[in-house]
């Protein structure tokens, strides 16, 4: 595409003319602009041709080398037909427009458009005389819509109590400062580039440091486990020493005290006075007589 930064309606690009770059042949004439509600982004347009405009032609918004004031001229071939699908994409005029707070407001008329980057600079709403409001065209900013749907869309309440009023000549003073801030736009971007490439270096670096910690630790909680399990079975082997040293000692003392018993009884014995057998004997027989 070549340099072209200039604002443009949505309802100024229908029913344009649109040709082959290359061949110069008709392609049809637009009937609907392709809209990402996410991104609130052009993405593509539908052609219309053929006998009463039914047969249809998909093409990307980057696919379009001039736009002018008579005639699109596009590159490469049509997308394939399930591409609007593929990409859902919506056409967001005449959705109602309501409040987070559950409030109408009025419905999304038009929207104007870079018409370089296909990127939608403010949409334009109809005011339903909603607090006060006096009925009329007012500017609504892309950022402030928090979701889309086919028929709907709902905006921060706040963004739409005191809207901008839309004059042609706020799309001049929108355009200029389009221009002014497309250079910065660009830097911003490379800087989110950098910014997301550095911080994908920084999420590998704290996943490896992590795999690191959780190994180190596995290595330290099986050292743990070892030196656990060697002190069970010091503690248990040093109960065992204990128990037989103590029984030993037992069965030590109990043998001294019954070998001194035994000693004492002998010694009692001994100390006794010796009997003459031979001599009671003949006693005995010397009474009996």
């Amino acid at each position: 595409m070549n340099e072209i930064s200039e604002l443009i309606k949505h309802s100024q690009l229908l029913k344009r003319l649109v040709l082959d770059r290359e061949t110069v042949e008709e392609q049809g004439y637009i009937k609907e602009l392709c809209l990402d509600p996410q991104s609130h982004q052009v993405i593509g347009f539908i052609c219309q041709s053929g006998f009463l405009g039914k047969q249809k032609k998909y093409f990307a918004w980057t696919q379009i080398e001039t736009i002018g004031t008579d005639a699109i001229l596009v590159n490469d071939k049509p997308q394939p037909d399930n591409w609007e699908k593929e990409n859902n994409t919506i056409n967001i005029i005449g959705n109602e427009v309501l409040t987070d707070t559950g409030e109408k407001v009025g419905s999304i008329v038009e929207y104007i458009l870079n018409i370089k980057t296909g990127a939608v600079v403010h949409y334009l709403f109809k005011s339903n005389g909603w607090q006060g409001v006096l009925d009329g065209i007012y500017l609504l900013a892309p950022e402030v819509i928090s979701s889309t749907g086919k028929k709907r869309v709902i905006v921060v309440n706040s963004a739409v109590e005191n809207p901008e009023c839309y004059t042609e000549g706020v799309a001049k003073k929108l355009g200029l400062f389009q221009n002014f801030l497309q250079e910065d736009l660009v830097k911003t971007r490379e800087h989110i580039d950098i910014a997301r490439s550095e911080a994908k270096k920084l999420a590998s670096g704290i996943q490896e440091k992590a795999i690191e910690v959780k190994k180190q630790a596995q290595e330290k909680a099986e050292i743990v486990k070892k030196q656990a399990q060697e002190k069970v079975e010091d503690f248990q082997t040093n109960e065992i020493n204990r128990k037989i040293q103590t029984n030993t000692e037992k069965f030590t003392t109990k043998m001294k005290q019954l070998t001194t018993e035994a000693k004492e009884k002998i010694d009692g014995v001994k100390s006794q006075p010796v009997i003459d057998v031979d001599s009671v004997k003949s006693d005995s027989e010397e009474s009996e007589v």
